[in-house]
């Protein structure tokens, strides 16, 4: 190795120490760069945020006052048969939007990361009679026979788990049943506890059925099995989607067992979830409609 004189060291540590300073600037700036860009993430986070609360709002508010409206003028005696039907039209087509306003909603909070999961302890009775007292009026128009099934013991019907996806997950599985089944058919909902730790319910329709090589695809965002021109179902292919992820989240599964013009069961099993915070972990979610009996088989 060539020895260095005394002024060419000096040189080369000059050099070194120019580079070291500019390397140190440049790392300075990357760093203030990469704040700059948290700070706007973070921002951006919560607009998002924000946007989708109240966009929530914005939208689930007026809906329900068109709804709760148009069922109180509906009760009304003195309103003649023309103007009823009317009035049953305007809340069919609320309920209709509402339902896939939901779904687009929950989408794009789950698509945000603004979907975590809230464990509580849910009466799962309660919950599944709001669900199916809330498609009482697609029912009955179509002449469907909703029945509920359970096995849960008299003395408790609690379970742990996040109540408003369970109520998505279910409400989406019900209104496909109705979607797709006949009218003056039947609808069977089941509901029991495998064991205590696994909550099983199913939802069956005597419907139109689902080919096995598409049963797969039925869960693809944005994917319908009836499209095009000769579209006759309502829907934007989201409601299954939706439902998939809100199971991957709850650890859940779902396996679907159907048959072409024989009609489709679909089967979900959720695990007992975890109550991280004991302070606020119940919920009564559905005890607007608890003016059923508790009788095992019930008849809506």
């Amino acid at each position: 190795m060539e020895k260095l004189t005394d002024e060419e060291l000096l040189k080369e540590l000059k050099k070194r120490f120019e580079m070291n300073k500019r390397m140190t600037y440049i790392q300075k700036e990357l760093m203030s760069d990469l704040r700059r860009a948290n700070e706007k993430l973070l921002a951006s986070e919560k607009v998002q945020s924000q946007f989708l609360s109240n966009i929530r709002n914005e939208i689930n508010n007026p809906l329900t006052s068109i709804m709760g409206l148009s069922k109180e003028l509906e009760s009304e005696k003195s309103i003649s048969d023309q103007c009823s039907r009317k009035i049953g039209l305007i809340y069919s087509e609320a309920s209709k939007l509402e339902f896939q306003m939901q779904n687009i909603i929950v989408a794009a909070e789950l698509e945000a990361g603004e979907s975590p999961l809230y464990v509580v302890k849910v009466d799962v009775d309660s919950l599944l009679k709001s669900v199916i007292k809330s498609f009482e009026y697609f029912s009955s128009k179509k002449n469907i026979k909703v029945v509920y099934k359970t096995t849960f013991p008299k003395s408790g019907k609690k379970f742990n788990t996040d109540s408003d996806k369970l109520k998505v997950i279910l409400s989406n599985l019900v209104m496909n049943a109705l979607e797709f089944s006949e009218e003056k058919s039947e609808i069977i909902i089941n509901a029991e506890l495998a064991d205590a730790n696994t909550l099983i319910i199913s939802v069956e329709d005597y419907g139109e059925g689902i080919a096995k090589a598409d049963i797969n695809k039925i869960f693809e965002r944005f994917i319908q099995l009836d499209s095009g021109s000769t579209k006759k179902h309502l829907g934007h292919g989201i409601g299954l989607s939706v439902v998939k992820s809100l199971i991957e989240s709850l650890e859940a599964t779902i396996d679907v067992k159907s048959k072409l013009k024989k009609g489709s069961t679909f089967t979900v099993s959720i695990p007992q979830g975890y109550i991280k915070d004991q302070m606020s972990s119940f919920s009564n979610d559905g005890d607007d409609f608890l003016f059923f009996d508790d009788e095992d088989v019930e008849v809506i």
